[in-house]
Formats: C-alpha cells, sequence, structure tokens
C-alpha cells in the first residue's frame, strides 16, 4: 500500500460575499477507489460546514502522484522559454465551441518555422492520447464535456510578467 499525496479545499464565502480557502492536506490510500476517497473528502466539507457560519462555494480534490521516473527534471538548455505556448484545439460534445490545450514553453523540436508538427513525433502521439478515452479517464474540456477530435493548432506567446509586490513604508522618525 502506497500513499498519495491529496489535497482537500473549500471556497468558503462570507456575509460580505469575500472568498478564502480552507485547505487541508492527506495521504490517501492508493488501494482504494477514488469513490472511497471522495467519500473520505465530503466528511471534511461536512465537518468544516459545520464549523464555520460561511457558506461552501466550491469544493476541491486534487491527488499530487509523484512525479513519473523519465521525465526532464530540468529545461533543455537556455532556449525553453514557457511565454512559447502551443495550443492545441479540440471538439468536445455538446458544444461547438473549441477547446484549446495550452502547452507552456512548447518544444522547439516540435516546431518547423515557427509551427507545429502534427503528423508525427511526439505531438502526433500527445494529440492522440487527448482523443483516445482511457482505462481510466476520459480527457474533457473545462466543462466536463468529452473531447471528440482534433481541430488545429496555433503557437502563442503570453506575457508571464511577475506580480508586483505589495509593500507599505513607513517614514523614520
Amino acid at each position: 500500500m502506497a500513499r498519495q499525496s491529496v489535497v482537500v479545499s473549500a471556497t468558503v464565502v462570507d456575509s460580505w460575499g469575500t472568498e478564502a480557502a480552507a485547505a487541508a492536506y492527506a495521504l490517501a490510500d492508493d488501494t482504494k477507489t477514488l469513490a472511497q476517497v471522495i467519500a473520505d473528502a465530503d466528511l471534511y466539507f461536512v465537518a468544516l460546514d459545520a464549523v464555520t457560519d460561511g457558506f461552501i462555494r466550491r469544493v476541491k480534490l486534487t491527488i499530487e502522484p509523484p512525479i513519473p521516473g523519465g521525465v526532464k527534471t530540468a529545461a533543455l538548455g537556455t532556449g525553453a522559454k514557457v511565454e512559447q505556448t502551443g495550443v492545441l484545439n479540440f471538439s468536445a460534445t455538446g458544444t461547438s465551441k473549441r477547446y484549446g490545450l495550452a502547452i507552456p514553453a512548447v518544444a522547439d523540436s516540435t516546431l518547423v518555422a515557427d509551427r507545429m508538427t502534427l503528423g508525427s513525433g511526439a505531438m502526433a502521439t500527445f494529440i492522440a492520447l487527448l482523443v483516445a478515452v482511457g482505462t481510466a479517464i476520459e480527457w474533457a474540456n473545462d466543462h466536463s464535456q468529452q473531447i471528440v477530435a482534433f481541430v488545429d493548432a496555433l503557437v502563442s506567446f503570453r506575457k508571464k510578467r511577475k506580480q508586483l509586490q505589495r509593500s507599505s513604508f513607513e517614514a523614520a522618525p
């Protein structure tokens, strides 16, 4: 039996409409089903509701498995830029709108003249993974509508500006 890191969090809203997160960290038994893990998380949400005067607007359960072996642990050279983003667009069930999946620091090896190579190699394998139904996962958009087919792709540049730090200054006497 191995343990998987889990984060159980709820968004609590007060009488003024201000939101705050109530997060708890846990270790889940990986021999249990997802339904059993969700049932345990539900106990946390019910108990939290009993000890807060706010109401719970949203709940979230995040499973944080370790990074799989064989995956890079450092960026390749100095050319990796998260601002260079590949966007793969898919169609999904129940909507005519496209779902765009962003790939930060899209690999230069998947590009030819600033366009993604889609028909072969790692990108083709990645696209095939997302349109296939896995053993336990059906890939979906952010509205839980299953991805049906690959539509198109583009390369964009998305600025990643550092957040301005807030500070207060007091005059010295």
